[in-house]
């Protein structure tokens, strides 16, 4: 007799039955661990949500081939901030650095004792390589190569990356910033004693706009010196892109954890003179894909390895993008703002997550998740409980990567801030800001600091996203009580104990 279980399944079923029997039989750790950080990239740069000016075809692979997120944010809407709570699963708020970013003379900004994403990792067996931006400060008042002027950059640069868990570190202190050096863990790479660096304090701002206008923000110093080891901007990317391939090679055959932060987008747009004129919208949509062809770099050589399959790759950027008129491209997409600001331009990214293995190709979540959960996620995949103290405002999101059962809870809230001050919060599709305008830049009717305003409308701003992804409908005089219930929650989350 014949069974009845012995036809034929239907063709449209066996993929994905073969996607949840290779799911169930490698309920595992990742072997290899790559997090691409970009810079500034703004949430409509990539094709793969909703660019049509241009296509990004390497970094659209992981959306393929992986799972796309579409409420993802960054915890701040500036470089610095993002990278502490990157690192460190904590709002960077509650540091000395507040909401701005550090300087060259800044010291390490996280603490002595932290507990760091590469800590956690470097424990669990991964070798851990940071390759790209650093822009957290080095050195602390009396440690060694400290000096009135801040670290001295001729000598052993440190604290930094090494003594925070990283095995290896090879970039840059900043973009923008002078000293324009290569730092290879301790030491600037190229530097001679017959040209040391020189740190100037700058008492007025020497050529104020054309600074302005490159960086977005007046110079506090310069340097002099350095030279023969001072980089070329048009060459920076390429050289980080080669040493971060070549990490992953040297490492091919042992458990690794990469964290490759680029430099791309930040000014100065400077492209290589091979993407010039590639992206058919001027120097930033070239400077897109001048980054696409590095995403792409680092795939082909996990392919080439052997190493794709069983090697979760994650893409993001540390906030959105400077605001930019460009012919038939918006960068922030639909979004309201820019970089800077508390408005979801300044802080909702791209995150792109592939593991194939475990993530089904093609997938979407709207989660809301932050960059300062990597901590907790990474602890929750790893089955490995954090330290008492760690990732205070770090929540798993482990179920929306990977759809597996988390051990720690979810995103329920999350702050918001703009770069000058002023702090809002967000409660399911709710978002309140209590300050006007985005709390980044001079933006009329308030916004550069929380305590200008306009007296003519509203103090506050609520809208709800999912009717209002735009933020142009301001509810705060229609909703008092849940003006009032989202405030008591801001409040306790502000004062809450942040060194767990």
């Amino acid at each position: 007799m014949q069974s009845r279980f012995n036809h034929r399944l239907p063709s449209t079923l066996l993929p994905i039955l073969a996607f949840a029997l290779a799911t169930a039989l490698a309920a595992q750790k990742p072997d290899n661990i790559v997090l691409i950080l970009a810079d500034d990239l703004g949430y409509g740069d990539l094709s793969s949500y909703g660019a049509s000016a241009y296509t990004t075809p390497n970094i659209d692979r992981l959306a393929e081939e992986g799972r796309r997120f579409l409420d993802a944010h960054s915890p701040h809407p500036v470089c610095t901030p993002t990278r502490y709570g990157l690192m460190t699963g904590r709002y960077s708020w509650r540091t000395w650095a507040g909401t701005a970013n550090v300087w060259s003379d800044d010291p390490l900004l996280i603490e002595e004792g932290r507990y760091t994403l590469p800590m956690l990792l470097g424990a669990a067996g991964y070798r851990t390589g940071i390759v790209g931006k650093w822009h957290l400060g080095y050195g602390r008042p009396g440690a060694e190569s400290w000096s009135e002027g801040g670290v001295d950059y001729n000598g052993k640069i440190a604290p930094g990356p090494l003594e925070v868990g990283f095995d290896y570190y090879f970039g840059i202190p900043h973009v923008g910033q002078q000293p324009h050096v290569l730092i290879e863990n301790h030491r600037v790479v190229g530097l001679a004693g017959s040209s040391p660096l020189k740190l100037h304090r700058d008492t007025r701002w020497i050529g104020r706009t054309s600074y302005l206008e490159r960086f977005g923000f007046p110079p506090r110093h310069h340097f002099t010196g350095g030279e023969g080891a001072l980089y070329d901007h048009r060459e920076l990317a390429l050289k980080l892109t080669e040493k971060a391939v070549a990490w992953i090679r040297d490492h091919a055959d042992e458990p690794f954890f990469l964290y490759f932060a680029h430099r791309n987008t930040h000014g100065p747009i400077i492209p290589n003179a091979r993407f010039r004129g590639a992206s058919g919208i001027g120097p930033y949509g070239d400077f897109v894909l001048e980054l696409d062809w590095s995403v792409g770099q680092v795939l082909d050589a996990l392919d080439d390895l052997g190493l794709t399959e069983n090697t979760l790759v994650l893409f993001s950027s540390d906030n959105g993008a400077v605001h930019r008129e460009l012919p038939g491209h918006r960068v922030n997409g639909p979004l309201r703002g820019q970089k800077t600001e508390a408005y979801e331009g300044g802080q909702r990214v791209p995150l792109l997550a592939r593991w194939p293995r475990q993530i089904e190709p093609g997938s979407v979540s709207g989660s809301l998740v932050a960059l300062t959960d990597m901590l907790a996620t990474f602890a929750d995949l790893l089955e490995t409980e954090l330290p008492d103290g760690a990732g205070p405002d770090s929540f798993s999101f482990l179920e929306s990567l990977l759809d597996r059962e988390q051990g720690l809870p979810a995103r329920a809230s999350l702050v918001h801030n703009g770069y000058r001050g002023g702090f809002g919060i967000r409660v399911r599709a709710w978002k309140l800001l209590m300050f006007q305008g985005g709390g980044g830049r001079n933006v009329g009717g308030g916004g550069w600091n929380p305590f200008d305003y306009d007296r003519q409308i509203p103090y506050g701003q609520l809208y709800n996203l999912a009717e209002d992804i735009g933020e142009q409908r301001n509810l705060y005089a229609d909703e008092p009580e849940r003006v009032r219930r989202m405030m008591g929650l801001l409040r306790t989350i502000r004062n809450a104990d942040g060194s767990r």
